[in-house]
């Protein structure tokens, strides 16, 4: 029995060196061929297997027409071209070189590009920008070198992910890269690492993505000063945010509060300054807004998306939660809004909104019959330089609370009110509520601010659009 497994051992040994023999063989087999001049590429037409295609020489300009779909080792060298336009070419097997082309300004037409099953190599290409035409791959496994280019990799944040090195950050989150990543010697402000692509130095000040228990941890700003940060993860509990505000004094760009089961602002939101937008989004247990408390001038957007156990608490004298508010710079959006308090005076202080003022309930649940709290104590929004959204929430049946409007940049939405009350928004006013006249209203005295702004108005579900060539204003 045992010289039978040892029979078997070596035949197992044999197959698994014979298949190894054959993908090597595959890999370093095939044809040599070099182009040197345009009229060489125009007329290259691939026949049978090839190792290594090389195109060299500055006369060469226009790639577009090269016919070839697939190659092992593709060199492109020292050409004139300025965009790298191959749009037949499919897979890479084993390395694509892309290096020393003076006039190369992007890799803009790799559109058909799907597969790198080795090595991408980009260097000493001094005019080269834009690197964002390889983020059709598919696949990518390997590795990606990218040296010597003067004017790549600028760091910026990552608006999108076609900017500088934001490309490899897509591939490599998206699952789509997965290998060894050099970056080195090219722009001035290039990051070097995959971790600071997109972090913006300037007096250390840099942006930060905070996904786990151990990232909180282990976390060691260069300084109390950060541009963005992010904490996102079912990991992070209120305990673990609040022991940022020891490493952390001052937020001069986004926070970003994302799918934690923190359960109270106060400990991190009191204690650190935030100069910029505020997001608290997918926080299924967050409960307490008194870190907000101090709050009077935010200086980008509020956004408050599926935090449905928020509490909305207010004073008349604006020194609980939200209520204490003045000015928003950018949007404010809450959705679902089913915890604003009665009346809206869960923002009691708040006049001007600089972006769209977006309000969205539940058509399950809801407080709030309107927002006449807010306008009769605090006076009411008078400002918002965009869309005004209010829809879809449980209770309400009246339009209080937007008759102190001064000015709307965008256009308005009022639809899908009431559901849980079997009532309406009534078209005129009655001794209890304000109607949808007081749109009409605002219209005639010239507080809609846009050029021919859209302005949708309905009832409930189902019903027709309010035809405001027949809309009264108020009376």
């Amino acid at each position: 029995m045992k010289r039978k497994c040892k029979y078997v051992w070596v035949w197992l040994c044999l197959v698994a060196i014979s298949a190894c023999s054959k993908l090597e063989n595959e890999l370093t087999t095939g044809s040599k061929i070099t182009l040197t001049s345009q009229e060489e590429v125009n007329n290259f037409k691939a026949d049978g297997d090839i190792l290594q295609l090389t195109i060299s020489g500055e006369s060469i300009t226009d790639l577009s027409t090269l016919n070839v779909q697939k190659v092992k080792n593709l060199i492109i060298e020292n050409t004139g071209i300025e965009q790298l336009r191959i749009p037949t070419l499919n897979a890479i097997t084993v390395m694509m070189h892309i290096k020393g082309n003076q006039r190369l300004l992007s890799l803009d037409g790799l559109d058909n590009l799907r597969f790198i099953n080795g090595s991408l190599i980009i260097e000493d290409n001094d005019a080269l920008e834009d690197i964002s035409g390889i983020l059709g791959l598919k696949v990518f496994t390997g590795s990606l070198t990218i040296t010597g280019n003067d004017r790549l990799g600028k760091n910026e944040v990552c608006l999108t992910d076609q900017l500088g090195f934001c490309v490899i950050k897509h591939l490599v989150e998206s699952g789509i890269f997965s290998g060894t990543l050099t970056l080195a010697s090219n722009h001035p402000e290039a990051p070097t690492s995959l971790q600071t692509i997109g972090q913006i130095s300037g007096d250390d000040v840099i942006s930060y993505t905070l996904g786990s228990k151990a990232d909180i941890e282990n976390f060691s700003p260069l300084s109390d000063t950060v541009l963005n940060l992010t904490v996102t993860g079912k990991e992070i509990n209120s305990s673990l945010l609040n022991s940022l505000s020891s490493k952390i004094k001052w937020i001069k760009g986004t926070v970003l509060i994302e799918n934690t089961v923190i359960v109270e602002t106060e400990g991190f939101f009191d204690k650190v300054h935030c100069d910029g937008s505020i997001v608290l989004r997918d926080n299924p247990e967050l409960f307490n807004p008194q870190g907000f408390r101090g709050y009077r001038h935010i200086k980008g957007d509020l956004i408050i998306e599926n935090c449905p156990k928020l509490a909305f608490w207010w004073s008349a004298e604006g020194n609980v939660g939200f209520s204490g508010i003045e000015q928003i710079d950018g949007s404010l959006t809450v959705d679902p809004a089913i915890g604003l308090e009665s009346g809206g005076a869960s923002f009691l202080r708040l006049a001007h909104v600089g972006g769209n003022f977006v309000l969205v309930g539940s058509p399950d649940a809801g407080n709030i019959w309107n927002l006449d709290t807010w306008y009769s104590i605090g006076g009411g929004i008078k400002y918002i330089g965009g869309d005004l959204i209010f829809r879809d929430h449980f209770t309400v049946n009246g339009l209080s609370g937007f008759q102190g409007l001064e000015h709307i940049g965008g256009d308005v939405y009022i639809l899908d009110n009431g559901a849980g009350n079997n009532q309406e928004i009534p078209l005129m006013n009655t001794d209890n509520q304000i109607g949808f006249c007081i749109v009409k209203t605002l219209i005639d005295k010239g507080v809609l601010k846009k050029e021919n702004p859209t302005v949708q108005l309905r009832v409930k579900p189902g019903a027709p659009l309010i035809d405001l060539n027949t809309l009264a204003a108020c009376q």
